[in-house]
Formats: C-alpha cells, sequence, structure tokens
C-alpha cells in the first residue's frame, strides 16, 4: 500500500510570494505600468479601484491558475472583489491555511 503524503509546508509558496505574483498578474492585466504595481493595495477592489472589467476578471483568474498550477472553481472566480480575496483564495486551493490580513 503506498501513501501519498501532501506537500509540505517548505513546498508552499510564502503569503508575501503569493502577494507579489497576485500584484503582477492584476497590475498586467489592468494594463499599469511597472511602477504602479507595487502600489497596488490588498484592499483595493478589481472593478472599482483598479479599473478592471469582468473580462480582465476572467483573465486573472486564468492567470492565477496558470502561475500556481491551480483550478480556481467560477463560484470562487465569481466572488473575489479584492487582491486579499485573490490572495487569500490561492492560499486555501494550494491547501494552506488561510492567514490574517496584515
Amino acid at each position: 500500500m503506498s501513501v501519498e503524503s501532501s506537500p509540505s509546508r517548505a513546498a508552499w509558496p510564502a503569503r508575501d510570494q503569493v502577494l507579489q505574483s497576485v500584484r503582477r498578474i492584476v497590475g498586467e492585466q489592468a494594463g499599469m505600468a511597472p511602477q504602479k504595481i507595487q502600489k497596488i493595495r490588498e484592499t483595493d477592489e478589481l472593478i472599482n479601484d483598479l479599473g478592471c472589467d469582468s473580462l480582465d476578471v476572467i483573465e486573472i483568474a486564468m492567470e492565477v491558475e496558470e502561475e500556481f498550477g491551480i483550478t480556481v472553481p467560477d463560484e470562487v472566480s465569481d466572488a473575489t472583489r479584492t487582491v486579499a480575496d485573490i490572495v487569500e483564495g490561492v492560499l486555501q486551493l494550494l491547501g494552506q491555511p488561510a492567514a490574517a490580513t496584515p
């Protein structure tokens, strides 16, 4: 009988790494200049604050799936409003316990 082990904590990306990747993905999709991408806040709303439309949100979900090797269910993508929502969703889909937003 073989036993499959879950990924070790060391294999999980750190929350800060996930945040940086999400900032890059969101900023590129929103057409932001590279120097402005690092100014994206976790509380920024994709549509109201960053100027994304519904197609951009779909593209962001696809990029996140590719970046992290996960599948984002439609209901999760539809409920995503802020950058922090994406970060927490990625961490949960990777099997990490969600951390409090700093």
